[in-house]
């Protein structure tokens, strides 16, 4: 799942150049980002555990119309998939394992420099004034994080930015359209981040001046990790930088 089209069972290259073609592609994304998804549906089940995803659209209609064990049906869907699609990727050499533990360190990475970039800009526009938050227990911090790394992102950024970008794509020639398609993503990138911020306040989080911009401003670094690397790294990034905000 990306903005860029799969490749067509073409090996990755080794190297650097290989794990950044590898986890671009689609089919890579999909197999890599369900494990994000299975570990947030496991902590659904734990006792006590009420942290839905605000952008979940799946586990209330699987609930609803499947119950429980609907719900385990679609969990071990999803384990079985992610296992098959994985070893069909390495079988291929479109994907080795060590890209899973690279994929890890640039998303801790990429989510730390966007933490300080972040505070930076509010600081300088005198926008900083974020209190402190709470610390749930580490497991409940892991589950909440894969839930926002996966849902979050498949929403806001590979639905809402680029699906329009998709869009706009195919009405590009070699003759013009270019400037339509950079006004689409513009816009795209701007909306999908206002409504990321928005959507923080559906549940009990009452709206806050400070927290609605810093969220914006770190939905427009989501979508500039998600339209220079693809839905995998922005998922990791979103998921990581989380871990580090609700743990530490």
């Amino acid at each position: 799942m990306a903005v860029s089209q799969p490749g067509k069972s073409v090996p990755a290259t080794g190297g650097v150049r290989g794990y950044f073609t590898s986890t671009r592609r689609a089919s890579v994304s999909t197999a890599v980002t369900l494990p994000l998804l299975l570990l947030y549906n496991i902590g659904l089940l734990m006792p006590g555990n009420k942290s839905m995803n605000a952008a979940d659209m799946l586990t209330g209609l699987v609930m609803r119309f499947a119950g429980l064990k609907g719900f385990l049906i679609v969990n071990g869907i999803l384990v079985c998939t992610s296992i098959v699609l994985l070893a069909l990727l390495i079988k291929r050499g479109q994907f080795r394992p060590g890209h899973w533990l690279l994929l890890c360190l640039e998303g801790l990475i990429l989510g730390l420099l966007m933490g300080r970039c972040v505070i930076y800009v509010m600081a300088e526009a005198h926008l900083l004034a974020v209190g402190g938050m709470d610390h749930p227990p580490f497991f409940q911090a892991l589950t909440m994080s894969a839930g926002a790394g996966y849902w979050e992102e498949l929403v806001f950024r590979l639905l809402m930015v680029g699906g329009p970008i998709a869009i706009a794509r195919r009405g590009v020639t070699k003759q013009g359209g270019r400037g339509r398609l950079i006004l689409t993503g513009l816009v795209a990138v701007v909306i999908s981040s206002f409504l990321f911020s928005l959507a923080h306040y559906l549940g009990q989080e009452s709206f806050d001046f400070y927290t609605f911009w810093y969220r914006t401003l770190s939905g427009l670094v989501f979508s500039s990790v998600f339209l220079l690397r693809g839905f995998a790294v922005a998922a990791y990034t979103h998921f990581l930088y989380d871990v580090v905000v609700m743990v530490f």
